[in-house]
């Protein structure tokens, strides 16, 4: 057998032989036989050596054994997880059926340790760097861990194809790690000028900002404020704690970590050391807290007003209860029974009480220590003006003081006052306030100058000083518009009234105002004439109010000489009035004369009180 290899001849083009094969096709022969007879068959060689490079490719997949790649699709990872964080949580009960979602390359899939049917989605990067978030159940759907890492936060905006374009903002200052990320080469030199964000010191700016301006401590949570702190400076948004219970847990160790320091400063106090502190009642009294202030000269003569103290005051609110409060405060800020100067309070009885059981623990007269807020005492002043009532105050028979009491009762409900006050009380929807911004205007376009500006009603609040008297100064200034705004609603009521009485329905409840004639000429007299009353007493507070100055208002030896100021001008207001003949048919009312006995009586008293703590405050 010739064992030399045949000479491989040059094969012929298939074309060829097709179209040679079609010019001799006949009837008889099929296409198959005139195409295989058409090619000689020297032109067709069999391969020299058979392959097997499918055969074997296939032989090494089945005997190799190695199916990871295939379990991975599957399988759970947990690499990197740390179940001492993870207590209420467990590996799931078995694997998945179908093919692993996306976000377990983000996340692990856990599942309840008490409902094990339940799964949930642990985010890695969270979890790595114990950054608190919840735990999307993905039971069901993987939407919520969808959404979860789709957030606009560091270290997450991934979606099913990777990571997420960034919102395009304007860029700001580029920062060190922008451009070592960006592939700057960046000098040493620079870098440890750019670098070592100081972590601690931008927590403390974040919190004095959150404090000073009484932001709510989850304002660091909202996405937005998130978002402009990242625009800004990405080392500081990852230095910004994400729950507000961290915030919360920060303010007090700074609190804890300041406090030796506050001692210090009170420690070397040049001066008494005066403590003035009050009640605060959360929003539908679910929660009261009582502020402490000491107020001293440091030791540079800097006058302080220092909040020392903000503890949470359970159960009542009895003398007894303050007293042992404030008093363990004074004990753990190291304040001395030497140190200890005044207290300046409200006149609520229970101050009275406390600083008598202070007294009685730091050995001091309480007469001779207890000062009252004098703007405080004028509000009250005020109040008794307009509402007040001393049964002493009716300079007539003592068998007609209750026939007394109801006519002055029925007069501060309807007499011009009461039904202002309803009145300006009742513009409190967006609709109301836009009726009497209509009725403004319409009075506006009658008058001579038609640019007036558009203003908005004052409320009184029985806590702010000279409320009412800026209520009635308002009103008085808009009466045109005042008057307008009422009669809309008293003829309004006046059409619905007869309607029902032609039906024979219940009238509508509607506040007494609405069903009588509003205010006259001589109501809006009354009214002007209380302003003039009420001056006094928002003059002498504007004196006497803020931190006093040498030379300036406000100064502490000023507060007597304004209460017998002010005391003056009652007095000659009821010498006016002590010749009138309230009996006689065009005589006036005497309803001011009754206010001004009642409130007198408040101005003497608190300048009584004051004085002996007063004369010790400047002669010793």
């Amino acid at each position: 057998m010739d064992d030399s290899q045949p000479e491989l001849s040059i094969r012929t083009s298939p074309r060829k032989a097709l179209a040679a094969a079609a010019s001799q096709a006949t009837e008889d022969a099929p296409f198959e036989s005139q195409l295989r007879d058409a090619i000689p068959e020297a032109t067709i060689q069999p391969p020299a050596e058979g392959s097997r490079a499918a055969t074997e490719a296939t032989s090494e997949a089945i005997e190799g054994g190695d199916d990871t790649g295939f379990d991975d699709e599957f399988t759970d990872n947990f690499d990197g997880i740390d179940w001492k964080r993870l207590p209420r949580f467990t590996k799931p009960l078995r694997t998945l059926k179908r093919n692993k979602s996306w976000v377990y390359q983000y996340g692990y899939r856990v599942a309840s340790l008490r409902e094990p049917h339940r799964t949930f989605f642990v985010c890695k990067y969270c979890h790595h760097r114990k950054i608190f978030c919840a735990y999307p159940e993905v039971t069901k759907s993987t939407s919520n861990a969808i959404n979860h890492l789709a957030q606009k936060l560091l270290g997450h905006g991934y979606d099913r194809k990777g990571k997420l374009d960034s919102i395009t903002l304007p860029r700001g200052q580029t920062t060190l790690k922008m451009m070592t990320e960006g592939g700057v080469d960046v000098p040493q030199g620079v870098a440890n000028e750019l670098g070592n964000f100081d972590v601690q010191r931008f927590r403390y700016a974040a919190v004095t900002w959150l404090v000073d301006n009484n932001h709510p401590l989850r304002e660091f949570e909202t996405p937005a404020f998130r978002q402009m702190i990242e625009f800004a400076n990405p080392e500081a948004a990852d230095a910004l704690w994400v729950s507000h219970n961290s915030v919360a847990s920060f303010v007090m160790r700074l609190y804890r970590y300041m406090e030796p320091q506050v001692v210090q400063m009170l420690s070397s106090a040049i001066s008494k050391i005066h403590i003035s502190f009050d009640g605060w009642t959360t929003k539908g009294g679910k929660r009261g807290f009582f502020g402490v202030v000491a107020h001293f000269a440091d030791a540079d003569g800097t006058i302080r007003d220092l909040p020392i103290a903000l503890p949470q005051l359970t159960g009542a609110h009895t003398g007894e209860r303050i007293a042992e409060v404030v008093g363990n405060i004074i004990d753990v800020f190291g304040i001395t029974r030497s140190q200890l100067g005044y207290f300046v309070l409200d006149n609520a009885y229970a101050n009275d009480t406390a600083v008598t059981k202070l007294a009685q623990r730091f050995e001091f007269t309480a007469s001779h220590h207890r000062l009252r807020c004098g703007p405080h005492t004028l509000n009250l002043v005020g109040q008794m003006i307009i509402f007040g009532f001393d049964k002493d105050a009716y300079d007539n028979d003592q068998d007609e003081h209750k026939t007394e009491a109801a006519y002055l009762q029925e007069w501060r409900q309807q007499g011009p006052l009461g039904v202002l006050i309803d009145i300006i009380n009742y513009i409190q929807t967006p609709q109301q306030h836009d009726l009497f911004a209509d009725c403004q205007r319409r009075v506006n376009a009658k008058a001579p100058d038609q640019k007036q500006e558009i203003l908005e009603p004052v409320k009184p609040v029985v806590t702010r000083w000279n409320s009412f008297h800026d209520t009635f100064v308002r009103a008085a200034k808009l009466h045109n518009a005042v008057d307008e705004y009422a009669q809309s609603h008293i003829e309004r009521t006046m059409g619905a009234d007869a309607y029902a009485r032609s039906r024979n329905n219940k009238l509508t409840k509607v506040p007494a105002w609405m069903r009588s004639n509003g205010l006259t000429a001589d109501d809006w007299a009354v009214i002007t004439q209380y302003i003039s009353v009420l001056e006094p007493l928002k003059e002498a507070t504007k004196r006497l109010e803020a931190r006093g100055k040498a030379g300036r208002f406000g100064a502490i030896y000023e507060v007597i000489p304004v209460f017998e100021a002010v005391l003056a001008v009652y007095e000659q207001l009821l010498k006016n009035h002590e010749s009138v003949d309230y009996n006689a048919n065009s005589a006036p009312e005497d309803h001011l004369p009754i206010n001004l006995r009642a409130a007198t009586p408040e101005i003497n008293q608190s300048s009584k009180l004051t004085a002996p703590g007063l004369i010790d405050w400047l002669f010793v």
